[in-house]
């Protein structure tokens, strides 16, 4: 892999900007930093992290969580060395790292400039050090799955796949679409091994507190408060771009059985438009969950573009190598 000096020294920066801003004083921009600081030292002393009291600046606290851990398990596989080395944000700037390796290790077209648009656009940079997004390590896992099955490692990619789904919820949007992807090219082996892998993670803290665990990861996200397209939070003006918050800001509201099944409708459209090819599956990952989350998500954070962007990313550096390999290829093919 040669690197032409200027993508060489716009992932040095990417890289440095990242390593500089951990030494300066945290200013954080949620209440993000004090959830996984508190989940992680629960953690430490054998308290299940989920259904647990947690603190937060009242200024960033999110109302109705005082008693809600919303994460997967999986994101400990970051969060823990970040808390263990005394700062939060190491282990998502952790995260960026993984991302941008795997891009660079990636079977496509110029991965270094795939590598340095991730670390030099400047959302990444705030996700990992001020907003703190929880999506981070799934996103990590999601782009080593991607690096592997580009290389030819399916079944390997499958581990990371299912480790991906432990990590976050965003996640679970990408699931179908790989299992699509997946049996048909005859792959229902690594479907099982993604199940597995995923359950091995989610298992223990389900069943330490089953109740406790269902609510935080799965309804607290359809229960939390929705605010209004534009609506006045913590730091001035916000925008919730949301259908829920779009719905709220003319006077009207959608219930979740309507939201769900637009979402079912896009899943459908998302799997009859799908191709065989893995750039495929991330243009499709990429739409599909930013439409997911535009749906059913009643608070939609600015963050959770992190991972379709991604997806976005590995598409485009995919798609030169597929097409000099395969001939044209049809989506409903």
């Amino acid at each position: 892999m040669r690197l032409s000096p200027v993508i060489a020294a716009a992932i040095i920066a990417g890289v440095a900007v990242r390593v500089a801003l951990l030494f300066a004083p945290p200013s954080f921009l949620t209440d993000v930093s004090y959830y996984d600081a508190e989940a992680v030292s629960y953690l430490a002393q054998g308290i299940d992290p989920y259904g647990a009291l947690y603190t937060a600046p009242s200024g960033l606290a999110t109302a109705g969580a005082s008693a809600v851990f919303a994460y997967p398990p999986g994101v400990f596989a970051f969060l823990v060395p970040g808390w263990a080395a005394g700062d939060p944000r190491l282990g998502l700037v952790l995260c960026d790292l993984v991302v941008a390796a795997a891009f660079l290790l990636m079977r496509g077209g110029r991965p270094g400039l795939h590598a340095s648009v991730f670390l030099l656009f400047p959302l990444t940079v705030v996700f990992s050090n001020w907003f703190l997004n929880n999506s981070l390590p799934a996103i990590a896992f999601l782009s080593v799955a991607v690096l592997l099955e580009s290389r030819g490692h399916p079944k390997a990619a499958s581990v990371l796949w299912g480790t991906a789904m432990a990590a976050s919820q965003e996640a679970w949007f990408i699931f179908p679409l790989y299992v699509y992807y997946s049996l048909r090219k005859g792959r229902g082996a690594e479907v099982l091994v993604t199940v597995a892998a995923a359950l091995a993670i989610v298992s223990p803290f389900l069943l330490w507190n089953p109740s406790a665990f269902v609510y935080d990861t799965v309804f607290f996200q359809f229960t939390r408060h929705a605010p209004a397209f534009l609506y006045s939070g913590p730091f001035g003006l916000s925008v919730n771009p949301s259908l829920e918050g779009v719905l709220i800001w003319i006077g009207v509201s959608a219930p979740l059985a309507v939201r769900a099944g637009l979402f079912l409708l896009a899943l459908v459209a998302s799997l009859m438009w799908l191709g065989k090819s893995l750039s495929s599956l991330m243009l499709a990952s990429s739409l599909f969950t930013a439409m997911g989350l535009f749906l059913l998500a009643g608070n939609f954070f600015w963050s959770y573009l992190e991972l379709p962007m991604v997806t976005l990313l590995a598409w485009s550096a995919l798609r030169r190598v597929e097409s000099q390999r395969e001939p044209p290829e049809s989506f409903n093919a």
